[in-house]
């Protein structure tokens, strides 16, 4: 018989006990797996959204923290600080500037907290700054009760160009004059409205939320915002889309943390399950190891055997909890989405892919057959004269 079919042999006395003792890993590596899928697809979603999807490169901003930032310009924050309107004026002369895009933006929760609006106003430049912003149907605004509809947004309330959309929120209609292209951001699920207009409605006229500046070089960057930084006033800040993304994601950090302390628990667990699963095994069967040693069989061939037998549920219970993390991932990113995480990004929160597989499963079989190292030496220890003295 072969070491391996030896192995096999031995797993099957307790098939309960080994079955139990594979689950414990495959739900340590499910929980890795799916954490490093929520961590990369969160990362890049975030950069998604607040970098490549919105063609800005600056923000001129009164909020000097990044996250603060980030919560009024990516969420819709209505903040007591504000850009003054004559701020563009300032800028509009510099040649650097391929776009200048003053907005105003806000979001509402309706009374029964079910749903909640994001309003964004914005100008014709909004159209020069996006790169994504294409309309399937209608176009720009005909008049300041206007709208243009993110794709999402006129799937859910069944609108076309020309129909009217009533405002709970503001006891208004608008007209709808044009219907996005899906693009998979924030976008989808906006209502665009006439910059005038939507001040009005919040009663901020003359103030804005930020505005957001498209550079024609990006080489450019550090010099443009040294530049636009000495034209503003002392409270104003300049903020590249960039630090954006990484306020956000240093917010997140505790949620990161929170999540790889339950990856350790799994670990910690699994780690015990196999160690006890091994030792009773290796305790339960000193006679049968006694009897080994007495044939020829010497430290290294014990050590082999224990090994495999631990490699055996280690490969089978990783795997089966990487292939679980892969099919869960989307069930964990949905959860995280709606009780985690402090930014909720457009875009698939959880990413699995194949390195993150196999990095799991090398990680968990790695930790299983390291945990057959006590209960491997214990067996090799074994003085078959002490345990059969009694045969």
């Amino acid at each position: 018989m072969t070491f391996y079919k030896v192995a096999l042999c031995n797993l099957r006395r307790n098939p309960v006990r080994s079955i139990l003792t594979g689950l414990s890993l495959a739900v340590a590596a499910t929980t890795l797996s799916a954490v490093m899928s929520l961590d990369k697809g969160y990362t890049s979603a975030v950069t998604d959204d607040l970098v490549n999807k919105t063609g800005v490169h600056l923000y001129i901003t009164k909020e000097g923290c990044p996250i603060e930032a980030a919560s009024v310009i990516a969420q819709g924050g209505i903040s007591p600080l504000y850009v003054e309107e004559n701020i563009v004026d300032k800028i509009s002369a510099m040649p650097e500037l391929a776009a200048i895009m003053p907005f105003k933006l806000f979001a509402l929760t309706t009374d029964d907290g079910m749903r909640t609006d994001i309003f964004m106003g914005v100008t014709e430049a909004v159209q020069t700054i996006k790169p994504d912003f294409n309309y399937v149907t209608g176009g720009w605004f005909t008049s300041d009760s206007s709208v243009i509809l993110g794709a999402e947004m006129a799937r859910v309330e069944n609108l076309g160009v020309g129909d009217l959309m009533y405002s709970e929120h503001f006891q208004k209609e608008f007209v709808v004059s044009g219907i996005l292209e899906r693009n998979y951001s924030q976008d989808d699920g906006t209502f665009f409205i006439p910059l005038t207009t939507a001040q009005k409605l919040v009663n901020r006229e003359g103030k804005l939320s930020a505005v957001a500046l498209k550079l024609k070089d990006v080489g450019t960057m550090d010099a443009s915002r040294n530049q636009i930084r000495a034209m503003m006033p002392a409270d104003y800040y300049v903020i590249g889309s960039k630090e954006l993304s990484e306020g956000i994601l240093q917010f997140f950090g505790s949620t990161r943390v929170m999540m790889f302390v339950m990856v350790g628990v799994a670990f910690v667990i699994s780690i015990f399950g196999i160690i006890n699963t091994m030792l009773m095994a290796v305790l339960e069967r000193r006679k049968e190891i006694a009897y080994l040693k007495c044939v020829g069989a010497g430290k290294r061939d014990l050590l082999r055997l224990i090994s495999m037998e631990t490699l055996s549920i280690a490969v089978i219970g990783s795997a089966v909890g990487t292939l679980g993390g892969v099919l869960l991932s989307p069930a964990f990113g949905a959860v995280m989405r709606r009780f985690i995480a402090a930014y909720l990004p457009s875009g698939s929160i959880a990413q699995p892919d194949v390195g993150i597989a196999l990095l799991a499963f090398g990680v968990c079989t790695i930790i299983g057959l390291g945990c057959s190292l006590y209960p491997a030496l214990r067996a090799a220890r074994i003085v078959p004269m002490e345990v059969l003295r009694n045969e």
